[in-house]
């Protein structure tokens, strides 16, 4: 019995702690806060664009004026990887002016020796605005 119990109260602290540290962040991070804009004019834009460092993404946001009507797109270019992207056109927050926002898209991308990130406008009107919560190590 005492043995039984002994397994038991070892496998759940292991897993529990496990899962605790998969959801910690670094904790000694500087934060950053950066915005970029792009219009239908003038191709991707930077909105970091930073080499010789590490940290990681917390999240994107971004507002699309009523007058945008092509596709908004954030890329993603980690440790000069190949470049990933979302397409943040269907925003689902519309406001009183028919603007569109994205509101916060939580995100955990980690890099360790470079990253950019831009965004991109396409179509023949119109301009996005996003902001890109990140840290450094």
């Amino acid at each position: 019995m005492k043995t039984s119990k002994l397994v038991i109260l070892s496998i759940l602290f292991i897993s529990l702690t496990a899962s605790a540290a998969f959801a910690a962040d670094d904790g000694n991070t500087k934060p950053r806060l950066s915005t970029g804009s792009a219009t239908y004019y003038s191709g991707a834009q930077d909105i970091i664009n930073q080499t010789s460092v590490s940290g990681n993404i917390k999240g994107v946001s971004c507002n699309i004026n009523s007058y945008a009507n092509g596709a908004t797109s954030v890329i993603f270019t980690v440790n000069g990887a190949a470049t990933q992207t979302i397409d943040v056109s269907n925003a689902v927050f519309p406001d009183g002016n028919g603007d569109k926002h994205t509101g916060w898209i939580p995100m955990n991308i980690r890099f360790t020796s470079s990253i950019r990130v831009q965004v991109q406008l396409g179509g023949s009107g119109g301009q996005a605005d996003c902001y890109v919560s990140w840290a450094l190590d």
